[in-house]
């Protein structure tokens, strides 16, 4: 009978201990869970208010196509034209960030840098935290100098496989290109995420019209549908990013500003 007893107790307190230790391991869990969301939401909030991508302003390739059998491309420059539209463009940041920091990523290529030179002239020096140019975000690249008898046909069989998928000879296709602006959103965000900016900053990337379709492609994870739908930004236009409640849109919105739109 003792017997009996002592297994009747021994199950019970098995039992209890199973009890206990599920509630304590819920209660744990739930207690991590409510740990790694705040987290989350403090990141987030410590973002930046504000993420502009602005295009370059008019190169001299943009006012003469020949200019690409001659001239390297990374080395093109703006046209006269083109410094004015970055000189405005600078204004017009000027008049949105007001006396707020800006922090910078620019494409190593010559024009997207001389457009970022005239941009700056609208700041002070103090406000100016970071320039950094990278590779990542530099231009499309259509093979080394361009061969003009048979520019015209890549750009029909491109029309027809499609801007995304159609990889220039010796070049890079937009799927290519895609895949350097996932590694350039990875580091950004690793460092938005780890403290290396803060809400009072403005990231500002001045790069090419391409590389921001993409940029918005790969944030909002539209599809390749979308991307052949999406508008193309003229020189020196600003797409601005604003943050929502930690996360970023585009004029309140995520979805594709069309051609039509």
């Amino acid at each position: 009978m003792n017997t009996i007893f002592i297994w009747i107790f021994c199950i019970g307190l098995g039992l209890i201990g199973l009890f206990v230790f599920g509630f304590v391991d819920t209660c744990f869990h739930i207690l991590l869970n409510f740990a790694y969301n705040r987290h989350k939401k403090l990141r987030r909030q410590q973002r930046p208010s504000r993420i502009f991508l602005v295009r370059h302003g008019e190169s001299q390739a943009n006012a003469d196509t020949t200019l690409y059998a001659r001239m390297a491309d990374h080395r093109i420059e703006l046209t006269e034209n083109g410094h004015e539209q970055a000189v405005e463009a600078g204004e017009k940041l000027r008049s949105i960030i007001g006396k707020e920091s800006v922090y910078v990523y620019m494409s190593p290529y010559k024009r997207s840098k001389q457009t970022w030179a005239n941009i700056r002239k609208a700041f002070s020096p103090l406000q100016i935290i970071t320039e950094r140019e990278d590779p990542r975000i530099r231009e499309q690249e259509f093979g080394n100098l361009a061969d003009l008898a048979t520019r015209p046909k890549e750009f029909e069989q491109q029309k027809h496989i499609g801007h995304f998928f159609y990889r220039f000879s010796s070049g890079e296709s937009g799927a290519d290109v895609y895949d350097r602006v996932s590694l350039f959103l990875d580091t950004l965000f690793r460092e938005l995420d780890n403290g290396h900016h803060d809400p009072t900053q403005n990231i500002l990337i001045v790069s090419h019209e391409l590389f921001m379709r993409l940029f918005l492609m790969r944030y909002f994870r539209w599809t390749t549908h979308d991307l052949d739908n999406l508008k193309s930004f003229h020189n020196c236009e600003i797409v601005e990013l604003k943050k929502v409640d930690g996360v970023y849109t585009l004029d309140g919105r995520t979805k594709p500003p069309t051609k039509t739109s």
